[in-house]
C-alpha cells in the first residue's frame, strides 16, 4: 500500500520545490474532470498522479497504481512489441501524441480509448514527465462499428437487390444506381450517375414525367408510381421495357431525394398476354362445345320423339296379329311376335330414359333447401307395394338437409335405391343401407346393398351412358340411370363414385357441397 509519504517521494522525481504549486493546481483540475483519466507520468513513464476519472475508467484505485509503469494499461501484445516506450519516444520528439487504441482495466477487460500524451517540462525547460489524458470510447466505437456494419449490409442489399434501384435528387438528376439497374437498362453506372432521369424514360413520356416529378416532390411519400397507368423504361439500345415503380422519399444533404425501385415486368406482361390468349381460345371452345351440346340434345330429343310413332305402330300391329290370328299361328310364329313386341317395348323404355337424360341437361335448376331424409322415406313408402313378395331390411340413418333442386335429387335417390332393389333380387333377404358422412366442405350420401355387386376394375364405366356390367337376361335396364345420377350431381357441384366387388354387394356414393353457388 502506497502512503502519502511514498506518493510525495514518487512525485519528487519530477517536481522541484518551485513546481509544487503548479502540481497542486494540476491535481485540483484533474479531480474536477471526471469523464477523463488525467494521469501524470515521470520521465520513466511511472504513474505519479491519478484522478477520480482514471479510477472510474480503469477501476484501479490510486494506491494500487501509483509508482507503477503506465504500460500496465497496455495489452500484452503491445508490451511485447515495445509500443509503450515508442509512444514516449514519439512524444519526446514531437511534444505530443494523439492516438486511439485498446487499453486494459483492472479486471483484464478491454476498453477502446482516445489518448493524448503531452510532454511535461519544468520552469527551466527541462523534461519533467508526461501528461496522459485518456477517454473511454468503447460504447462509441461499438456504435460506430454497428453503424458501419449496418451501412455495409445496406450497401450489399442495395447492390444485390433483384430489382433496379435508382436514387434521384430533387432536380431529377441520378445520384446512385445498383447493379440490377445496369442489367435492366444496359448502361454502366458511370454513364448514368449525374445524368437526368429522363435518360431511362422513352421520349414520348418526358414532358408528362417532369410534371409528375414536380408533383411528387410537392408531396413526397411512399407510393406506387403511375397507379392505373402502364409504365415503360428505355433501354440503352432504344427498346422499351414495361416496368412497375415504387417511390420512397429519403432525406439527404438537407434536401429530399427519391428512392425508386424499378421492376422489369416483361415476363409478367408476356404471361398475361398468353393467359388472355388461352382464355379467349378456351371461351371459343366452350362456346363451340355448348353449341354442340345444344345440337346433340336437340337431336336426341327430336330422334326420341320421332322414334315413338313407329314403335307404337310396331307394338300395335303385333297385338293385332296376336288377337286376329289367335291359335292359327304356329309356335315359332308366335315366338317371333313375342320377340318383336319385347324388343319394341325395350326400345320404348330406352327412348324414355334418353328423353329423361336429355331433360336433365336442359332443365333449369330450382334451388332450395331439400330434406334428403324426407325424400328417402317417401321413395321407400312408394316402393313397398312392389316389394310385398320380397324380404328387405332397411337401414336408414339420419340424412342432411341440403341446398339443391328437389325434383332432381329425388331422381338421384330413386335411381340409386331402385338399383339396390334390382340387384339384390337373388338374395333371400335384401339389406339396403342409406346414410351420409359430413365433411368439412360437403355432405357425402351413400346407398349400400348386399346384392351381386360388380368387378371394381370396371367401376369407372358405371356412370357412362349405356354402360352395363350385367346381361339383360340377368337384370333388365338401359344403362342410362347412373348416367342421369352423375349429370344431376355434377350440375349441383358434387361428384359420384362407387365401391364394391363381385357377389359382395355395392355402395354408390354422391356428394353435395355445403354451399351451392
Amino acid at each position: 500500500m502506497v502512503n502519502k509519504r511514498d506518493e510525495d517521494k514518487a512525485t519528487s522525481d519530477v517536481q522541484a520545490p518551485s513546481q509544487r504549486a503548479g502540481d497542486q493546481y494540476f491535481r485540483l483540475m484533474a479531480e474536477q474532470v471526471k469523464d477523463y483519466a488525467l494521469i501524470l507520468l515521470n520521465v520513466k513513464g511511472e504513474i505519479v498522479s491519478w484522478n477520480n476519472g482514471a479510477e472510474r475508467i480503469t477501476r484501479y484505485l490510486a494506491h494500487e497504481i501509483l509508482g507503477r509503469h503506465f504500460s500496465l494499461l497496455h495489452p500484452k501484445e503491445e508490451i511485447r512489441s515495445g509500443t509503450p516506450q515508442r509512444e514516449l519516444s514519439i512524444t519526446d520528439s514531437m511534444g505530443s501524441l494523439e492516438l486511439q487504441g485498446w487499453r486494459l482495466r483492472k479486471d483484464g477487460s478491454r476498453l477502446w480509448a482516445a489518448i493524448t500524451l503531452n510532454e511535461f517540462r519544468d520552469p527551466d525547460g527541462g523534461r519533467a514527465g508526461y501528461v496522459l489524458i485518456l477517454h473511454d470510447n468503447t460504447e462509441r466505437r461499438a456504435s460506430e462499428e454497428a453503424m458501419a456494419k449496418s451501412r455495409t449490409m445496406l450497401e450489399r442489399l442495395f447492390e444485390t437487390a433483384p430489382d433496379a434501384i435508382v436514387v434521384v435528387d430533387g432536380g431529377g438528376v441520378i445520384r446512385k444506381v445498383n447493379q440490377q439497374a445496369e442489367v435492366i437498362f444496359g448502361y454502366m453506372r458511370e454513364e448514368l450517375v449525374g445524368q437526368r432521369i429522363e435518360t431511362l424514360i422513352p421520349k414520348r413520356f418526358h414532358k408528362r414525367h417532369r410534371q409528375h416529378l414536380r408533383n411528387y416532390f410537392g408531396d413526397p411519400r411512399a407510393r406506387k408510381m403511375g397507379i392505373g397507368l402502364e409504365l415503360y423504361g428505355r433501354h440503352k439500345n432504344g427498346s422499351e421495357i414495361p416496368v412497375d415503380i415504387m417511390l420512397n422519399p429519403i432525406e439527404a444533404q438537407e434536401s429530399t431525394w427519391v428512392f425508386a425501385v424499378i421492376r422489369d415486368i416483361t415476363l409478367q406482361k408476356q404471361g398475361e398476354a398468353k393467359i388472355l390468349e388461352l382464355n379467349l381460345a378456351l371461351r371459343n371452345q366452350l362456346e363451340q362445345l355448348a353449341a354442340t351440346n345444344r345440337e346433340l340434345e336437340s337431336f336426341s330429343y327430336s330422334v326420341s320423339h320421332d322414334l315413338r310413332a313407329p314403335l307404337r305402330h310396331i307394338i300395335g300391329f303385333v297385338d293385332l296379329l296376336n288377337a286376329k290370328a289367335g291359335t292359327g299361328l304356329d309356335e315359332k310364329s308366335r315366338h317371333y311376335l313375342d320377340v318383336i313386341g319385347s324388343a319394341a317395348k325395350k326400345m320404348g323404355l330406352l327412348i324414355d330414359d334418353l328423353l329423361a337424360f336429355s331433360r336433365m341437361g336442359r332443365s333449369e335448376m330450382m334451388k332450395g333447401w331439400v330434406d334428403l331424409g324426407l325424400l328417402v322415406r317417401e321413395i321407400v313408402a312408394d316402393l313397398q307395394g312392389d316389394l310385398q313378395e320380397r324380404e328387405v331390411q332397411w337401414d336408414i340413418a339420419p340424412l342432411p338437409v341440403v341446398l339443391g333442386d328437389a325434383a332432381m335429387l329425388r331422381q338421384v335417390l330413386i335411381n340409386l335405391i331402385g338399383n339396390a332393389i334390382k340387384f339384390t333380387r337373388s338374395r333371400a333377404t335384401a339389406t339396403i343401407a342409406i346414410g351420409s358422412v359430413e365433411r368439412e366442405n360437403e355432405q357425402e350420401v351413400y346407398v349400400r346393398d348386399n346384392g351381386v355387386g360388380f368387378d371394381e376394375a370396371y367401376a369407372n364405366k358405371l356412370f357412362g351412358l349405356f354402360q352395363r356390367l350385367h346381361a339383360n337376361e340377368e337384370f333388365e335396364g338401359t344403362g342410362v340411370g347412373l348416367a342421369i345420377v352423375q349429370r344431376i350431381v355434377l350440375r349441383h357441384g358434387g361428384r359420384v363414385w362407387a365401391e364394391g366387388g363381385l357377389n359382395t354387394g355395392a355402395c354408390f356414393w354422391f356428394s353435395l357441397p355445403n354451399k351451392v353457388d
